[in-house]
Formats: structure tokens, sequence, C-alpha cells
């Protein structure tokens, strides 16, 4: 009995303890965030509350690359060293998977707070994305009205599509068309183009010989626009046998930099690609409008 009785006062300090952790937060929303990849730039700035975001990539400047690149200006940059982490001491680095290995095994090493996104996106993963950098910034509300918008403008466009589809191929730098599972393969799809290239066989990002695009006579080719230096993606166009191919648009359709980022910006892509869709096979609604 006495040992029970002396018990008490233990079990019931437990007890409290752990009703005090059920009710403090997980964790405190990072004051100083930094983001060192172009992707999680596009995510942190459109997230972020005042002064929150304290450094983002030097890419996040480049208007090919990013959406947000006048946003952009209003931050101070970085390239991604540990070193430049190290100063300026984030609560919070995010950053993506597919990249500064080297970084970020290092900052783990330092225990700098280090949260990875993954480069696997498509339209479908872009909700998702948003409401985790809401959560990981302590911005749940705006994340998920900004996500709920996403969603919702996505299944309006997918409901005016229908089974006229023209085939399409979007060609990148050094004549890289992009097949199945890739960001640009979600947004022609959703936008109610074939994507030429995946649906020959091509997944991922790889070469597309010209002399397929030939055969095939696609509907649209999409290509970059013109950059200070030169890419083949840019010669495309003027092949003689693509010039031969009159019922072929060729043009930079996509506003720059919103095929770079599964981020809410790339939803400006899927509305270009919708109304040059309505445009050249317009589905039956579309006459009515």
């Amino acid at each position: 009995m006495l040992g029970s009785r002396k018990s008490l006062p233990r079990l019931s300090g437990l007890a409290f303890l752990a009703g005090a952790l059920l009710v403090a937060p997980v964790s405190a929303a990072p004051k100083r965030a930094m983001s060192l990849n172009l992707c999680t730039d596009q995510l942190a700035m459109t997230l972020a509350g005042p002064d929150q975001l304290v450094s983002v990539s030097f890419l996040s400047r480049e208007p090919s690359l990013s959406m947000l690149h006048e946003e952009a200006q209003a931050y101070p940059v970085n390239r991604g060293l540990a070193e430049e982490v190290f100063l300026e001491k984030p609560d919070l680095v995010v950053t993506g998977t597919y990249a500064l290995h080297n970084t970020t095994t290092l900052l783990k090493r330092l225990d700098f707070h280090i949260e990875e996104f993954s480069f696997a996106q498509t339209l479908e993963t872009i909700p998702g994305e948003i409401r985790r950098m809401g959560a990981l910034l302590g911005q749940e509300e705006k994340a998920e009205r900004i996500a709920g918008d996403f969603t919702v403008e996505l299944e309006a466009i997918a409901a005016r599509q229908c089974d006229r589809r023209p085939t399409m191929i979007a060609y990148d730098q050094n004549g890289i068309a992009p097949g199945s599972g890739t960001l640009a393969d979600s947004v022609m799809r959703a936008a109610g183009f074939a994507n030429l290239a995946a649906d020959l066989g091509v997944v991922g990002m790889a070469p597309f010989p010209l002399e397929q695009v030939i055969a095939a006579r696609p509907d649209v080719i999409s290509i970059s626009r013109k950059q200070d230096a030169p890419t083949l993606g840019e010669h495309v166009p003027r092949h003689p046998a693509i010039a031969a191919l009159p019922e072929t648009r060729i043009g930079a359709f996509v506003p720059e930099g919103s095929l770079s980022c599964g981020a809410p910006g790339v939803m400006e892509a899927v509305r270009a690609l919708a109304a040059l869709r309505a445009e050249i096979a317009p589905c039956p609604q579309d006459a009515t409008q």
C-alpha cells in the first residue's frame, strides 16, 4: 500500500505532462525560412508571411524559369551553399531532393531543419505540395485556400474537354521533349491535347527525332521563347520539313517559366493551352460560348 501511495504523485505528474503535450503546438511556425531551390522558391514566395522568407535561390529571378521573377527581386538570393545557410541561420530550409545533395547532407549534420520536395511533379501533386509548404510555414489557412482554388479551376477546365483532342509536342532546349509522367504532359492532357511524345512511348524527358514529328504531323509544336543563347529547340520551326507542314501551328504558347515547377503558377500554362485547344479544335460547348 505504501508503495502504491508513493507512486500516485509520480503518475499525476506524468499525466499532467501528457496533457500539456496534447494541447501544446507540435512546432512553432518558423520566423526565418530559406529556400535553396527554384521550385521551393515558387511555393515559399506564394505562401510565406511578411519577413518570414529570408532568402530564395538566384534562379528565382530568371524570367525564363520563374513565374515569380518580379516578386523575387524583393528577396536576397542564394546559390545553395551551406556557408550561406550557416551565416543566415534560418529556422527552416526548404529545397529539392534532386539537387544540392552535398549541401543538404552537411546541413543535416549541423542540425538545421531541412525539408526536401520531390521533382516528381504533375498537376495532381500540386495541391498537396501547396498544403505541405503551408504547414511547414505555419500558413495552413492560406495554403488551403490556394490549393482549393487550384483544384476547382482545374476541374472546371477538365469539364470543358471532349473527345476532340488535337496532338501536340513540346520542344525544350537541346531538342528534348516531355513524355508521360512529366508536369508538361499533365498540363497538355488537362488542356485537352494528346501529347505526341507520350503517345509514342517517351517517359520523362528525352530527345525526340524530327523524323517522327514529320511523320506524325502534330497539330501543335510548342517551343520555348527565344533566349539570349540559341538552343536546338529554337531551330525546330526553321527546319524545311517542319515548315512544309502547313496545318501545324508552331510557337511559344505558354508563359515563360510556367512549366518549370509544380506550383500555382503552372495554371497559367493550363489556361493558355486550354484557350489554344478551344481555338483549333473546339468542343460543342465552345461553339455556343
